[in-house]
């Protein structure tokens, strides 16, 4: 009986919620009657129907508060352990959801993958595409049709000037993708099969890149100065150089320099002659990763 009359109660004030949730007069006078209808019922049983009655009436900054955690916790879960969990869909997943994050630029990411910068690099891409009837089926139909989407995995060499891409099917194990590429590679002369990559190395970069890109786009506690959506991550592990497509930066000395000093205004497009500023190499950079990264972000800021 006891529990028939509580369970209306509890519907009653779930029906009541929408227009009296936030009065504190009304908490006063609901707690009294649920005290005063659950006279004589078990303690354990008050307890129980008491900490749902909190939960429903509990102030709004509180249950905003706790969105905000359940948020952030579930967006801080889109690349923890990816290394170890390198698959198809999850790193579908990953990129789209961190490019709704404006985390990364156009849900894909390019790492470093030797110790050389310029020498070889690997990007996760993400590529949307329509088939071409999509447009005819629309005008017949009505309907309007998803995009399809190819999960790319990309090598780049000898400075970006050369590159080789594979479709990373759905369902197919990673290996077989690294294999492919790989003999990509041998094909047009870019990389010999006998020359190993690191794959363990550039996958944890693609982790560590992501988490560093999240971190930023929410301004989570301990989070790099970064700004924009990530491009690029080069140089060492222990130091990399962060591309965004709001400029260049570089933590480890607190060094940064947005997007509009690469290019000037008048890029030259129509006499196909980008014009870049003269920019002085800080004394602490390493020529190399400044020469790779200062013409990875003349090319990137004079294509977009």
């Amino acid at each position: 009986m006891w529990q028939s009359i509580l369970t209306n109660f509890g519907v009653g004030l779930i029906s009541a919620a929408v227009l009296l949730l936030f009065e504190p007069r009304f908490r006063r006078v609901v707690t009294d009657t649920f005290n005063t209808a659950t006279a004589g019922v078990k303690a354990e049983v008050q307890e129980a129907y008491r900490a749902d009655l909190d939960e429903r009436l509990g102030p709004l900054s509180e249950r905003i508060d706790a969105l905000y955690d359940a948020k952030l916790s579930e967006q801080h879960a889109l690349a923890t352990d990816l290394a170890n969990d390198f698959t198809h869909d999850r790193v579908s997943h990953t990129l789209r959801e961190a490019d709704k994050a404006a985390a990364l630029f156009g849900r894909s990411l390019r790492v470093q993958a030797e110790n050389e910068p310029g020498k070889l690099h690997v990007s996760l891409e993400l590529r949307t595409y329509y088939r071409p009837d999509a447009w005819f089926r629309q005008q017949r139909h009505g309907a309007v049709e998803e995009p399809d989407e190819d999960l790319m995995v990309v090598a780049h060499t000898q400075g970006g000037k050369h590159s080789s891409e594979v479709t990373w099917e759905p369902g197919a194990d990673f290996s077989t993708v690294a294999i492919e590429l790989a003999t990509e590679l041998n094909a047009k002369r870019a990389r010999r099969l006998a020359q190993k990559i690191d794959w363990e190395s550039v996958i944890n970069r693609f982790e560590n890149g992501i988490k560093v890109a999240l971190d930023a786009s929410h301004g989570t506690a301990g989070a790099l100065n970064i700004d924009g959506a990530l491009v690029e991550v080069a140089g060492p592990d222990s130091a990399p150089w962060y591309l965004t497509d709001a400029g260049l930066y570089y933590p480890a000395r607190d060094w940064s320099l947005k997007s509009a000093s690469f290019v000037t205004a008048d890029t030259g497009r129509e006499s196909g002659s980008p014009s870049f500023p003269d920019l002085d190499k800080p004394s602490w950079a390493d020529p190399k990763e400044w020469e790779y990264m200062i013409s990875r972000a003349r090319s990137h800021n004079d294509i977009w």
